[in-house]
């Protein structure tokens, strides 16, 4: 296959993402949806990456707002946008992707299913479909023509769809990305999403501090304390109790960052506070922010309706959506990602692994 990617996303993860890429040798299109084109439209020709503290001039090969072209530029297609803009790009990519196709969603947060689902319904060609447990680095746009990384995820879940492809689509993927592990399927990697596990938890605890401050502190330094690290940890066993209901083993969220290279191996307090990458990372400057919105409506609600079709306990999750909705004046169920986005809403346990 050829050294050819599309990105679609020119948000933070996007373009970070495009111009590592292109850094990296591919030849690479960055496409953003017509009603954003102004994003794109903007960009100068020369854009900026800073990569690890080193200043780098790079140029894409295309920047494009016609998704034909976005399509036919390469058979892999990144998706890196938030969570509640994955039914647009199912929408926009349905009767053009095929089943030759390989579409990631990074992060995928079970956006995945909803593409597949979507596709079903409009009567589009399945392509593979995958999503990661979270995105490939550590980034943010910090200009309309720059962006910043300031490290590299070392070990990057990622599920695949249908799981008998996973071997040989992670083999085409590893071209372009470093250090994948491969999940049983995209439930297990969707359940293993550590943004949900601990930004509601910590922007709700520290929301007084995120207002007064406009979120000048450092988040996982100064605002995951120990209390807040309970309520974490809580959020996270009925994560993992979810998971044992499917058959997986999830690790304990500690684990997760460990394992994922955020730190050393302990407590959730010690390997967050060990991590150069984390303890870097400011707060969001307001409460109305992805955290929360996305986190809350496309993380734990949707983890929280799947216990609650299997009768599994998410009292501490569904605590944190009621907390969170009430901060936001707006209820955060109602805009969520449903089961029957996701396509399973009737299925049994059993229909749903075979449908992976």
């Amino acid at each position: 296959m050829s050294k050819n990617i599309t990105v679609m996303g020119s948000g933070n993860t996007g373009l970070s993402t495009a111009l590592k890429l292109k850094n990296d040798g591919h030849n690479v299109c960055l496409f953003e949806l017509p009603e954003f084109s102004e994003s794109t439209s903007k960009m100068k020709e020369n854009l900026s990456l800073s990569l690890l503290s080193e200043e780098i001039n790079l140029k894409l090969d295309l920047i494009t707002n016609d998704c034909n072209q976005a399509v036919e530029y390469s058979k892999i297609i990144i998706l890196c946008v938030p969570a509640y803009a994955h039914h647009s790009y199912a929408k926009i990519l349905s009767g053009k992707v095929t089943n030759e196709h390989i579409v990631v969603i990074m992060p995928g947060t079970l956006g995945s299913l909803e593409l597949k689902s979507y596709f079903l319904d409009n009567n589009s060609e399945i392509p593979i479909i995958g999503e990661t447990d979270t995105s490939p680095f550590v980034c943010r746009k910090t200009g309309n023509s720059e962006a910043v990384i300031l490290g590299e995820v070392p070990n990057l879940g990622i599920g695949i769809m249908p799981k008998s492809k996973t071997a040989e689509t992670i083999n085409v993927l590893s071209d372009f990305f470093n250090g994948l592990v491969s999940y049983e399927d995209v439930l297990e990697c969707g359940l293993s999403s550590l943004n949900p596990v601990m930004h509601p938890a910590g922007v709700i605890l520290n929301a007084g501090r995120i207002e007064k401050s406009e979120g000048e502190f450092f988040f996982y330094n100064e605002g995951i304390t120990e209390s807040v690290s309970g309520v974490i940890e809580s959020v996270d066993l009925e994560r993992r109790k979810i998971g044992d209901f499917f058959g997986y083993k999830l690790d304990k969220v500690a684990d997760s960052f460990h394992k994922a290279g955020f730190g050393q191996k302990g407590t959730l307090i010690e390997t967050i506070s060990s991590s150069d990458m984390l303890t870097s990372l400011k707060a969001p400057g307001v409460i109305n922010h992805r955290w929360l919105t996305e986190d809350i409506s496309y993380g734990i609600y949707t983890w929280s309706a799947i216990g609650e079709k299997f009768e599994i306990n998410t009292h501490t999750m569904k605590t944190l959506i009621e907390m969170g909705s009430i901060l936001l004046k707006k209820d955060l169920k109602k805009t969520g990602r449903k089961l029957k986005d996701l396509g399973i809403e009737k299925m049994t346990l059993d229909e749903i692994k075979n449908y992976l």
